[in-house]
């Protein structure tokens, strides 16, 4: 589990550090990042719906924790989207 949150984070510094030259790839960065994001919120909803706890990386989360959890990792995603949107924006601007 941990190769599968550092690969998470790899791809997160990738959308936010890269210059985006077409709106194509804008889009599919930002799909990307959106559906990392909701790929774990069902996953979670799914293991809920089974019992009271989530076991990640040896560790229980409850309910509370891993809504808190998505929360920021949702706060996180809007971070990179509107970086991912103001690289592509800087990057037009320079190049026009």
């Amino acid at each position: 589990m941990s190769f599968i949150i550092l690969i998470l984070i790899i791809i997160l510094l990738y959308a936010t550090l890269t210059k985006y030259g077409s709106i194509y790839k804008v889009l599919f960065m930002t799909a990307l990042v959106i559906s990392m994001t909701a790929a774990f919120l069902i996953y979670g909803m799914n293991v809920f719906g089974k019992s009271d706890t989530l076991i990640i990386l040896n560790t229980e989360m409850n309910r509370t924790v891993f809504i808190h959890a998505c929360i920021i990792w949702s706060a996180a995603d809007l971070f990179v989207i509107l970086k991912i949107f103001k690289n592509y924006r800087k990057y037009t601007v320079v190049n026009s």
